[in-house]
């Protein structure tokens, strides 16, 4: 939960994110500059290119501003933050609509999962109306994949193996793979979703080919 007390009180607020809370860090941030106050957002891990219409894309750092006296950590769960952002009576602008739609496109993958409900749909249609760019979200998000992602894909698909009747699919990622491509951790999750949609697969091994091939995660059908 967010401590809204603590960002009047703070000087210097610092937004940390990993790539799956980034739209929802842009969301805050816009937030907090509203308040006048000066604001950082510190990434984790690499950000996808995919975001870069996202309104603050530039404005991403690796480092840690001295000066901060407040941290906020980004969490991915868009409708929790869009829930918190309403109880505080917090006005949405049209950049905060923005953010927050595509992390909801991000959250319940394109309205695809399992935290996808009545409630994401109900969000999602308050977004539009607070004049969210959804088309831009979804042109970004659902219609662009990056090279690096293609290249990742080519790497893993060359050693892809099936097993059991074509029902377990083993795959295979290194760190040099991961290295070449300019691929994300995000990116590798996609690989595997994707290969789980083949015709008769029931599982998704993924392995450390260059950790003498441990199992790193298994994912099934549902």
């Amino acid at each position: 939960m967010i401590a809204f007390n603590d960002i009047d009180n703070a000087k210097h607020i610092v937004i940390r994110t990993d790539a799956n809370s980034f739209a929802n860090a842009n969301a805050l941030y816009s937030y907090i500059l509203s308040k006048h106050k000066k604001v950082s957002l510190v990434i984790t891990q690499k950000i996808d290119a995919r975001v870069l219409f996202l309104p603050w894309y530039a404005k991403q750092r690796e480092s840690l501003p001295a000066s901060a006296d407040l941290i906020i950590e980004a969490q991915p769960d868009t409708i929790a933050l869009f829930d918190t952002l309403k109880k505080n009576d917090i006005t949405i602008n049209q950049k905060m609509a923005t953010a927050l739609f595509a992390g909801l496109l991000e959250f319940t993958e394109g309205f695809l999962n399992d935290t996808c409900n009545g409630t994401a749909f109900a969000v999602a249609s308050e977004l539009i109306e607070l004049k969210a760019e959804y088309l831009t979200c979804k042109e970004f998000l659902q219609k662009r994949e990056s090279l690096a992602l293609f290249r990742l894909k080519s790497l893993m698909y060359k050693n892809m193996v099936q097993s059991s009747n074509a029902q377990i699919v083993n795959m295979y990622i290194s760190d040099e793979d991961l290295k070449c491509s300019g691929a994300t951790q995000k990116d590798v999750q996609k690989v595997l979703k994707e290969v789980l949609k083949i015709v008769h697969v029931k599982e998704v091994r993924l392995y450390k080919s260059d950790d003498n091939n441990k199992i790193l995660k298994s994912i099934k059908e549902i």
